[in-house]
């Protein structure tokens, strides 16, 4: 048996006594633009050298706001990874833009080079990357391609608050970056979203997006843009200061937060050391976040025997799953056809054409046969500075893994 503890998120008295202040002094909405709201705002801003920080109450109203803020329009193209949460995607839905799902490669476990170059077209107004699981991709060289096509390059971060490129944080090579603050993320408000940006015009876009009056009365940087003011653009999609305050307890503590989930998949990546590949980013990219501790069995091993593995660790008390982000060519082909005439919804209509178009596994190759070896140990519960969840996990897990690897021998 694992030792008890509570999963991820958890906070400290002080937060909570701070929380509990706020919602007694009526503290529980912002309009103006004021702490903690502001306060994480500026440390995100400081995470990411300087750049500006928009606070918004979602990772994927982020995203929303910094796909309007890039100028994406009706009939554009935006290019996502096929392996990852669907909130890559679904903006697009709201925006007429049309989705374009491209592979992994072998050693890149979300989204590959090549392939990012090859799916370029005139119409390709944007790029969105996941660092997935917290590993950083191999965002300089996507970076360099995006800048000499004339395309526009949004870093999701939302698994990666504390991975880096070299010395170098994530967040800090494309147009934009988003985060999520919320659910189980190392940084999590319960709900919550960051966008970040060194464009003056995009963090303003994406302010009107997301707040209204009082603040964009006086918080727009450029003159050009100050007489839309009051009305905005209409979003209201504001982060809770209560949400603010939670997150910002996690951000006084990111470093020590990272390097005590280090060190727990340290302890399984030990264990599981020969048995299982851990999927990682090579070096110089280094994942300091690790919001999925995830593994691939063998090449030869067909999906049932990752099902099984994963059967047989929770049958001894390691809570193993397949990783819940799935192949998004998978969930878009899983919506059934429709019978009838297509739906009068804009929006329905716009996600069954996603779905009719959602390329065949056998064009994803790499992605979708990657998942289907893939296997998640809880980050949920792998956040102890004492390593005990991780060393009791390690200890049950060995045992069965080499088990199940000795009989897939080739």
């Amino acid at each position: 048996m694992l030792p008890p503890v509570p999963p991820w998120p958890v906070y400290s008295a002080e937060v909570g006594a701070r929380v509990a202040d706020m919602i007694a002094q009526g503290g529980v909405f912002d309009y103006d633009g004021a702490p903690p709201v502001t306060e994480l705002e500026s440390q995100f801003s400081a995470m990411h050298g300087g750049a500006y920080a928009v606070s918004l109450n979602s990772g994927t109203s982020a995203l929303f706001a910094a796909l309007i803020a890039v100028g994406t329009s009706p009939g554009d193209e935006v290019i996502v990874p096929n392996l990852t949460f669907l909130a890559s995607g679904s903006p697009l839905l709201w925006l007429g833009a049309d989705l374009v799902l491209v592979d992994s490669e072998p050693r890149e476990p979300s989204i590959g080079v090549e392939s990012v170059a090859s799916a370029i077209t005139v119409r390709t107004r944007a790029v969105v990357v996941t660092h997935l699981f917290g590993n950083p991709v191999d965002v300089v060289a996507i970076a360099e391609i995006c800048r000499s096509r004339g395309v526009r390059l949004i870093e999701d971060c939302s698994h990666a608050h504390a991975s880096l490129v070299g010395s170098q944080h994530v967040g800090t090579f494309g147009d934009a970056a988003v985060y999520s603050i919320g659910a189980a993320k190392l940084v999590s408000g319960g709900h919550g979203g960051m966008l970040i940006t060194t464009d003056d015009e995009i963090r303003d876009i994406a302010l009107m997006v997301g707040h209204f009056k009082p603040r964009t009365r006086h918080d727009l940087l450029l003159p050009h843009l100050r007489r839309y003011a009051e009305f905005a653009l209409g979003g209201n999609l504001r982060l809770s200061p209560l949400s603010a305050a939670l997150a910002l307890d996690h951000m006084s503590h990111l470093a020590e937060l990272s390097r005590a989930r280090i060190h727990n998949v340290d302890i399984l990546d030990e264990a599981l050391a020969g048995l299982l590949e851990p999927v990682r980013s090579p070096a110089p990219r280094y994942n300091g976040s690790h919001f999925d501790v995830v593994y691939r069995l063998p090449k030869h091993a067909a999906p049932e025997h990752r099902d099984r593995l994963v059967h047989e660790l929770c049958g001894v008390g390691v809570p193993v799953t397949a990783p819940s982000t799935r192949p998004l060519n998978r969930v878009l082909r899983a919506i059934p056809r429709p019978v009838d005439a297509l739906n009068s919804n804009v929006l329905l209509r716009r996600l069954e054409s996603f779905a009719a178009s959602a390329p065949p596994d056998d064009r994803l190759a790499h992605s979708t046969r990657q998942h289907d070896r893939m296997i998640s140990f809880p980050a949920r519960l792998l956040y102890g500075a004492d390593a005990k969840v991780a060393r009791s996990m390690a200890l049950a897990a060995r045992p069965v893994v080499e088990r199940a690897m000795s009989e897939l021998a080739p």
